[in-house]
């Protein structure tokens, strides 16, 4: 099954640039997984009314030119790319004027609420006939932290409460802010970022303080939130040169 849907850049999802941010990129996956999600009838309302469970992001990969422009209308297609008992792999097209703008590929697990643990991908939740492989494109989600050691302390940030979404935790897209916060406004329009790798190891909530680290290996720069000593959000981000 694919769903489409098509939407306008708006003032709010751009850089200084007048360009699709990174951050606006992530919203606007986030918002459309959650509608394709919705088309199934497995949207987060009914995963916790008929199953006692939610979704959540894992994972997210952002790849290719995400420079459409404030204004400009876009085209999104997203499909389930692959599922496994305890994951599922959603595909995520973003194209202007029929040509390929990002692709991005979301890992999604579902956790059961009262034992706040994985559980599994059933066939009444997702049945197996919903995946579409054909168009499938994105590459495999690994992402190592390596060596803390190599890491520079440079922030600390305290979770408030318009961080928080409707599954009472941080809203993945703060950490994705957190992130981009390490960078200034000359050195994302220089070097723009053509790939941004994201994992989701743990939850945080409201007024929970995260330690920012960072290492940065010619044009790759990997970012890690901490809460004491338990990482909680990595990334890889890679620029252009």
């Amino acid at each position: 099954m694919k769903f489409t849907s098509q939407g306008k850049v708006s003032a709010s999802m751009c850089d200084a640039e007048a360009k699709l941010s990174i951050l606006g990129a992530v919203q606007l996956v986030q918002d459309y997984v959650s509608e394709f999600l919705g088309a199934l009838k497995v949207d987060q309302t009914t995963m916790r009314a008929k199953h006692g469970a939610m979704w959540v992001f894992t994972k997210n990969q952002i790849t290719g030119n995400c420079a459409i422009r404030w204004g400009e209308e876009y085209q999104v297609t997203c499909f389930i790319s692959s599922l496994s008992p305890v994951r599922m792999m959603i595909d995520i097209i973003f194209e202007r004027n029929k040509e390929e703008g990002f692709y991005s590929r979301i890992e999604a697990c579902v956790i059961d609420l009262t034992t706040q643990k994985v559980r599994r991908i059933t066939s009444d939740i997702i049945p197996p006939s919903c995946v579409d492989v054909a168009d499938k494109r994105g590459n495999v989600l690994r992402l190592e932290v390596g060596n803390i050691e190599q890491y520079q302390h440079i922030d600390d940030v305290e979770i408030r409460s318009t961080s928080i979404d409707f599954c009472k935790h941080t809203n993945n897209t703060e950490y994705v802010r957190f992130i981009l916060n390490c960078f200034d406004v000359k050195a994302l329009i220089e070097h723009p970022i053509t790939q941004f790798e994201i994992s989701y190891l743990a939850q945080t909530f409201e007024y929970d303080k995260l330690q920012i680290l960072k290492k940065v290996e010619n044009n790759t720069t990997s970012v890690l939130l901490c809460k004491n000593s338990e990482n909680v959000v990595f990334c890889r981000i890679t620029q252009k040169i």
